[in-house]
């Protein structure tokens, strides 16, 4: 079995953030694979790793997470995209929280005059081998413009929904450049969007959040194939010191770092009746987590009576930890 490779044996750090509560760091030609843009930045945060540990934070705190690491994104990058004509492109509903539009505001030109925005919407389906996922167009709001892109996307899994959109949008205009921002994405999702760049003759420049993840090509909750992002999967690569912290927050499994994010803040109470599901799955000790981290109140009455409706045996799994009394 081979070591586990760490952002420190593949990366340098390139530049800090003005107040240095951000590092990034630049990973240049990762394996020697031409598959992979020859440069992937790298951002290493305090927020971003609570936001890749934190599968218990939904609704608005995950919102406002989000909003933060935009700001960081868009702090450690604006001298290198200083003077160029730029437009974002937003796919939604995924993208809305990532809006990069407040975070630009705070220096010139951008306090003055918004960012250049579009706003896409597409439909994401199963394909019938339940093995990728197919898109579909849907409507486009927003003028095809500027010599650089930004594509800013809470998850990046399979790729196929930038990919999807890039593919199309260069038929109607051929920046330069695109940057595609994720707080959390995978290599073999970049890798199915530099295809699209390479085939259209644009630099793509990747940013990730404190980890290169390697995505699982089945998920840990049913029907869900290239969905999963776990820290701990062996290909996944971040510095040694946050895969330590990996390890101990999810007990040593593949536990995806992101779960549905959309369903985090549209939908906190399933999509934590889900996460417990996930850990049950894994066989996570419920002893062992921190219950009071949670945004959702699990404990209470009202909530163990949706996770019961939900699945009984999921109820009885965590049902010790939460103090309930076995009934006949």
């Amino acid at each position: 079995m081979s070591e586990h490779i760490f952002l420190e044996d593949v990366g340098k750090p390139y530049s800090s953030s003005p107040i240095g509560d951000a590092r990034l760091w630049e990973v240049p030609d990762l394996r020697k694979d031409s598959s992979i843009p020859p440069f992937i930045y790298v951002i290493e945060s305090e927020i971003g790793q609570n936001f890749l540990l934190g599968r218990e934070i939904c609704g608005r705190p995950k919102f406002n997470m989000i909003r933060y690491l935009a700001k960081a994104f868009v702090q450690l990058f604006f001298e290198k995209l200083s003077g160029k004509r730029l437009s974002q492109y937003l796919i939604l509903r995924g993208a809305y929280p990532f809006d990069l539009q407040c975070a630009f505001g705070s220096a010139p030109p951008y306090d003055i005059q918004l960012l250049p925005t579009c706003f896409i919407k597409l439909q994401k389906t199963l394909n019938k081998e339940k093995t990728d996922w197919e898109i579909e167009g849907g409507d486009f709001i927003g003028k095809y413009q500027g010599d650089c892109w930004l594509v800013p996307e809470t998850a990046i899994a399979s790729g196929s929904t930038v990919a999807f959109f890039l593919k199309n949008a260069f038929k109607h205009h051929l920046p330069k450049q695109v940057y595609v921002f994720t707080t959390c994405g995978s290599l073999e999702g970049v890798q199915r969007i530099y295809r699209e760049c390479l085939l259209a003759g644009v630099e793509l420049i990747p940013v990730f959040s404190q980890c290169l993840f390697e995505v699982s090509k089945v998920g840990n909750l049913p029907d869900l194939p290239l969905t999963d992002l776990p820290i701990l999967n062996p290909g996944s690569i971040t510095t040694k010191a946050f895969y330590e912290k990996a390890v101990g927050r999810y007990q040593g499994t593949r536990m995806c770092s992101a779960g549905n994010v959309t369903e985090s803040l549209d939908d906190p109470f399933q999509y934590s009746i889900h996460t417990l599901w996930e850990m049950q799955i894994l066989g996570m000790d419920p002893k062992k987590e921190n219950w009071e981290a949670w945004t959702a109140d699990v404990r209470q009455e009202k909530f163990r009576k949706k996770v019961a409706d939900f699945n009984t045996g999921l109820h009885d799994y965590f049902r010790e930890t939460w103090g309930v009394k076995k009934t006949d």
